[in-house]
C-alpha cells in the first residue's frame, strides 16, 4: 500500500520551526543571582542602589570596600551621610559601629535637620570624632575597628586630604630651612596598597564595609583626551574596590536665581558585584540631601512608563488671537500620568502628592520593576555555553 503524501505549507513548516527554537531558547534560559537586601547597605537613591546591584533596597555590598570619586559640589558628602543614615533606621545595623571620619575637617551639615526623627537621632548614632591625621593614622584607626571583631560601615573623606608621615617630616624640614628628601608622593601609594592588601579579608569576614571618597584632578598628557578627569592615590584604590563611581554635575538647579542644589551624574565604571556599567542622574539639595522622590518621577517619565499628555490651555472671551510663531511654553502644559497611583499633574504635583501620601516606598518598588523589565530586554538570552 502505497503512503500518503502529506502536504504542508511553506510558511506554516517555517514558523513551526521558529516557534519550537523559541520554546528551546525560553526553556533554557537561565535567571541571574538575585542579590539579597541582606547582603547590602542602602544608599538612600533608589537608582543609585540599582546601578550598583540590580536591588533597589540597597547598593554597596557588605564585605567590601568602594571608591567614590567627584567633583567639586558634585554631593559627594551627602550621598556618603545619607548612606550612613539609612543604617541608622535598619534594626540589621543596629550592631554596627557607623563611622565618618572627615579628614578635611570640612563637614558643617545639620545632621539632625537633614536626616533625623523623633524615633531616631542620626547624629547620635554616627560616629563623628575618628578623624585621622595622617595616611598612616587612617591604616591605624581602621585596623583597631578590625581588632575590635566588630561590624563596622567607615566613610573616609576624603582619600586625597591625609598626608603620609613622609609628607609631614619633609613639611618640617623644609620648615627648618633643610633640604628635604623623600619619595616625592609615591609614599601614599604604596601604603594604600599594602592596606587595602592587608585589610580585604578581614573587611569581609566581618561584612563590614569601607567606603573612599576621592576627589577628581585634571588628567593632564595625552591620556587626557580619552579620560580627562583622574584620582590622585595610585592604582590600588581602583584595583581592591568592589565599586567605582564618579561623580559630576550636569546641571545646578535654581530657585529665584539662586542655586539650591544640583543634579549628579553617577557613573558606575566598575562593579564587581554585577559587571553592568550604568550611569543615572540624581538630584542633591544641601538642605534636604538625595531627592529620591523626584529622581524616580523623573526615571519613569524618561523611561515612558508613566506618560505625558498635554492640556490646551483655554481661550477665555475677548482674548485677543496671537499671531506669529508659537513659544514652546504656549499651548498648555505637560501633565504625568501616574497611573499606579492615580494621580495626574504636573511634576511638581506629583511629586508632593507621592511625599504627602507617603508613597515613597511604593515608588521605589515600581522603578525597581521599570528598571528590570528593561535589563532583562537587554539580555542576550542566548543558550549556555556550558549546558548539559
Amino acid at each position: 500500500m502505497a503512503r500518503q503524501k502529506i502536504s504542508i505549507d511553506t510558511e506554516d513548516y517555517v514558523n513551526d520551526i521558529i516557534d519550537t527554537t523559541k520554546k528551546k531558547v525560553i526553556e533554557s534560559k537561565r535567571e541571574h543571582r538575585i542579590i539579597s537586601a541582606d547582603e547590602l547597605i542602602p544608599t538612600g537613591s533608589t537608582l543609585l542602589n540599582l546601578s550598583l546591584s540590580d536591588n533597589y533596597l540597597g547598593g554597596y555590598s557588605l564585605g567590601k570596600f568602594s571608591n567614590l570619586i567627584g567633583d567639586q559640589h558634585a554631593g559627594k558628602s551627602l550621598i556618603a551621610l545619607n548612606m550612613l543614615a539609612e543604617c541608622c533606621y535598619l534594626k540589621r545595623f543596629n550592631d554596627y559601629d557607623l563611622i565618618y571620619d572627615d579628614v578635611e575637617v570640612a563637614n558643617e551639615f545639620d545632621i539632625d535637620y537633614l536626616f533625623s526623627s523623633k524615633k531616631v537621632k542620626v547624629s547620635e548614632r554616627i560616629i563623628f570624632n575618628i578623624i585621622s591625621d595622617s595616611a598612616e593614622d587612617f591604616y591605624g584607626n581602621i585596623y583597631k575597628k578590625i581588632k575590635k571583631g566588630k561590624p563596622f560601615i567607615y566613610v573616609l573623606d576624603t582619600f586625597d586630604a591625609i598626608a603620609s608621615e613622609e609628607d609631614r617630616e619633609r613639611a618640617s624640614d623644609l620648615a627648618d630651612g633643610k633640604k628635604a628628601g623623600g619619595t616625592y608622593g609615591t609614599s601614599k601609594p604604596k601604603l594604600a596598597s599594602e592596606m587595602f592588601r592587608t585589610i580585604k579579608s578581614d573587611i569581609k569576614n566581618l561584612d563590614a564595609f569601607l567606603l573612599v571618597i576621592s576627589q577628581t584632578r585634571d588628567n593632564i598628557g595625552f591620556g587626557a583626551k580619552f579620560k580627562p578627569k583622574t584620582r590622585s592615590g595610585g592604582k590600588a584604590l581602583g584595583f581592591y574596590s568592589a565599586h567605582e563611581n564618579w561623580l559630576s554635575v550636569v546641571q545646578q538647579v535654581k530657585e529665584k536665581d539662586v542655586a539650591i542644589g544640583a543634579i549628579t551624574e553617577c557613573k558606575c565604571t566598575k562593579n564587581k558585584l554585577t559587571g553592568k556599567k550604568r550611569h543615572i542622574r540624581i538630584p542633591i539639595f544641601s538642605d534636604y540631601g538625595i531627592d529620591d522622590i523626584s529622581a524616580n518621577v523623573d526615571f519613569l517619565v524618561e523611561e515612558g512608563h508613566w506618560k505625558k499628555k498635554e492640556v490646551k490651555k483655554k481661550k477665555t472671551d475677548g482674548e485677543p488671537v496671537k499671531r506669529g510663531r508659537k513659544k514652546k511654553s504656549e499651548g498648555g502644559s505637560n501633565i504625568i500620568v501616574a497611573e499606579e497611583f492615580g494621580f495626574e499633574g504636573v511634576r511638581r504635583k506629583i511629586i508632593y502628592d507621592i511625599e504627602n501620601d507617603q508613597l515613597d516606598k511604593e515608588l521605589s518598588m515600581l522603578v525597581g520593576e521599570v528598571w528590570k523589565s528593561k535589563e532583562d530586554s537587554l539580555r542576550l538570552n542566548r543558550r549556555p555555553r556550558y549546558e548539559i
